[in-house]
């Protein structure tokens, strides 16, 4: 599929089948967020795969929007690993490196033939508490993982998009 249409097609899923995501598919995932790029290559990720039962109820435990998908994917990075840039007081990079992280992990998911929603509406301690996800781990979002209900369309919102004249300035 043309990278452009790709992107363009894709949507965020809220309406799942209750098919169960290949295990190779998952490893695909994984590995487009492995080479995923990150500042100074420090590859900071960590990426919790909630499949089994007992992990979906952990993570629903305390969770607004369960959207009942096969599969989840906490995403965070350690930030001990993560590079801090000296020209701007050492802030770290963390957050824009699983943000990338996080962006190849659903265009692969999208090729695939999976549907994802990127769920930013989460509090990041309570996750780490349910899931025992050690201290040093920043969790900055999660995406629900599976196949397209039949029911499932895009958000009104979706298609809405402004003009590069709006976004883009030449200097």
């Amino acid at each position: 599929m043309e990278l452009l249409k790709l992107i363009s097609d894709r949507y965020s899923c809220r309406r799942y089948s209750q098919e169960v995501v290949k295990d190779e598919d998952i490893l695909k995932i994984l590995e487009a967020g492995r080479i995923a790029p990150t500042a100074h290559n420090n590859q900071p990720q960590r990426i919790y795969v909630v499949k089994s039962e007992e992990g979906k109820e952990k993570l629903m435990k305390d969770f607004k929007f369960n959207f009942k998908a096969p599969c989840y994917l906490v995403c965070g990075y350690n930030i001990d690993e993560a590079w801090k840039n000296p020209l701007d007081n050492n802030k770290d990079s963390g957050e824009v490196d699983i943000s990338i992280v996080m962006t190849h992990m659903m265009l692969m998911a999208e090729e695939l033939g999976l549907a994802t929603c990127w769920i930013g509406y989460m509090n990041p301690e309570i996750i780490r508490k349910n899931l025992e996800i050690p201290e040093n781990i920043k969790i900055v979002g999660v995406f629900s993982l599976g196949y397209h209900r039949e029911d499932d369309v895009p958000a009104k919102l979706h298609t809405i998009r402004r003009s590069n004249e709006d976004l883009v300035k030449f200097l």
